[in-house]
């Protein structure tokens, strides 16, 4: 376990992305559709959750480190963001839609993609600690 870390949400990278944005209407239909073939598609969900690891630090540290997030949820999510700008509420709505063996395997990349993050975070924080 690591200590909870904070970083501004001017720095996190989901924010940038949309997360948190709120949409109605075609466009939420829109998202809405490119979330159920994102994840119907088990290569482009290894890609982007594998991206979301490695090049968003901040959103990483805060969501990862904290003890009460669903990091599983929270990676699928975030994949979903940076995939194609898809609202942390629509995924969720879209999530409900997956069939069970979908939704499944998601759960596996995420969890493989956290253990590696938490891996990783590790390791960089022992060299830290030697330099």
């Amino acid at each position: 376990m690591i200590n909870q870390i904070y970083h501004n949400y001017s720095f996190w990278e989901d924010w940038k992305y949309g997360f948190y944005d709120q949409i109605s209407g075609s466009k939420k239909d829109e998202k809405l559709n490119s979330c159920i073939n994102y994840f119907n598609d088990i290569n482009l969900v290894k890609q982007f959750m594998s991206k979301v690891i490695n090049e968003w630090k901040y959103s990483c540290e805060v969501n990862f480190s904290n003890p009460s997030i669903n990091k599983i949820a929270y990676l699928g999510q975030a994949s979903c963001a940076l995939y194609d700008k898809i609202p942390c509420l629509v995924t969720m709505e879209a999530w409900n839609m997956l069939k069970p063996e979908v939704q499944a395997y998601s759960n596996e990349i995420a969890q493989e993609n956290i253990n590696q993050w938490f891996l990783n975070y590790k390791s960089n924080q022992l060299c830290i600690e030697f330099i």
